[in-house]
This record gives C-alpha cells, sequence and structure tokens, in this order.
C-alpha cells in the first residue's frame, strides 16, 4: 500500500470489543416494551448507528408507537450500566501508539455517538492519537454511505489515494470503499468470506497481520 499518509480507523469492534455490548443494551431497550428480536437480527446492522437499527424496530416490531429520542435515551441507559466491560480489541492499542509516528495523521469515522466515543477514547487514553474524528452527529448520512470517510479526509486534508480504513463489518468496507479509499477488513465480526465481498482490499485476522502489510517497526 504505497503512498499511505493516513489511516482513518472505524472505533466499535476494531478498536474497541463494544458491538456485544451494543447489542445487549438496545435489547434490554426493546425488552422493557415486551419486543424481542434474534441475535443475527443484528447483523445487517452492524456498522449503522443506533437511530437507524431502532428506527427500523420502533416501525416492524413496535408500531411506531414511540420515538427514536425515547428508545436511543433507553439505549444509551442500558449500555452505561454495561459500559465499564468495555475492552479493546486485541492488539489495536499497541498497534496505535506503535503506527502512530510512521504516518502522517490518523481519523477516526465510527457510527457512534460522541458521548460514546468520549467514553472510549476516555478508557484507553487515545485522544492525543487522532487528529479527526467524526461520528453519527457530524454526517447527514451514515455508512454504507462513504459521507463519514469523505468528512474524515476532508478534515485530514488528504485524497482518498493516501488514506487506508480499517473496517470490521460489511456496511463499514462498503463505505470506504465508496469514498475512495482503500480498505483492510479485519474479522473481529464478520468473516473474511463477507468482507472481501463488501470490496475490502484485504482481510486480516489480527492487527500483527496488518502491521505486516502496512508497517516494518
Amino acid at each position: 500500500m504505497q503512498g499511505i499518509q493516513a489511516i482513518i480507523f472505524d472505533l466499535d469492534g476494531v478498536i474497541i470489543d463494544s458491538e456485544a455490548l451494543h447489542n445487549a443494551a438496545v435489547a434490554t431497550a426493546i425488552a422493557a416494551r415486551g419486543v424481542t428480536v434474534p441475535e443475527a437480527f443484528f447483523d445487517e446492522f452492524m456498522g449503522r448507528p443506533d437511530e437507524v437499527l431502532l428506527d427500523y424496530i420502533n416501525r416492524h416490531y413496535l408500531a411506531g408507537r414511540y420515538t427514536v429520542t425515547e428508545l436511543l435515551a433507553d439505549k444509551q441507559a442500558a449500555y452505561m450500566q454495561v459500559v465499564d466491560q468495555m475492552q479493546a480489541i486485541p492488539g489495536a492499542i499497541d498497534f496505535i501508539q506503535r503506527a502512530r509516528p510512521h504516518f502522517r495523521a490518523f481519523g477516526l469515522a465510527t457510527s457512534s455517538l460522541r458521548s460514546n466515543q468520549v467514553i472510549a477514547f476516555d478508557r484507553f487514553d487515545l485522544h492525543r492519537y487522532f487528529d479527526v474524528v467524526v461520528t453519527a452527529e457530524d454526517v447527514t448520512h451514515t455508512k454504507p454511505d462513504p459521507e463519514p470517510y469523505r468528512r474524515a479526509m476532508a478534515r485530514l486534508g488528504l485524497p482518498a489515494a493516501a488514506c487506508v480504513v480499517i473496517e470490521d463489518s460489511v456496511n463499514g468496507v462498503r463505505a470506504g470503499k465508496g469514498a475512495g479509499c482503500q480498505v483492510i477488513g479485519l474479522t473481529t465480526t464478520c468473516p473474511a468470506a463477507q468482507l472481501e465481498a463488501a470490496g475490502a482490499d484485504v482481510v486480516c485476522a489480527s492487527f500483527t497481520a496488518i502491521q505486516t502489510h502496512l508497517l516494518t517497526l
């Protein structure tokens, strides 16, 4: 990957192991309203904001009786009860620390709320490594739309050819490729075949493998 000046990371499933915590919080919020969904239901929405998932649940399972704002507030309350269980993806923090000096910039493009992004960055002392952060509140169109990555690149002042994206979801890979970036798929939450089918240029099972592609330390 010659000419790469910046890495733009996803957050959930790439830096922090939080997908299961978010899904459990959504399940808690809707269970209070008498609804359950199968675990596989969450796969389709992986990489997309909670608002999109909760809007779908509200329309298809709750007959539109609630507002997304209400459901999101309950989901966030449930998430805050389990957020202390958040762990980093193995190798992610070490990779960020070691790789940062080798690149002009680091960016983040996440479908998470900024409040959740800040919690994660505070917990793992990540603020100092990132030049640009784009969250769900910063865009009109969320993943799989390429806007989050295009906005991150604009803020970095770099073209797509100079950026590589690290993503763990099909929706995220599609967003990165739609923005014109090279994309590394990380198999923390999706099988390699799905990431490849979504267009990932390289698929890796670990940050050690990603380092092999990007760095010589």
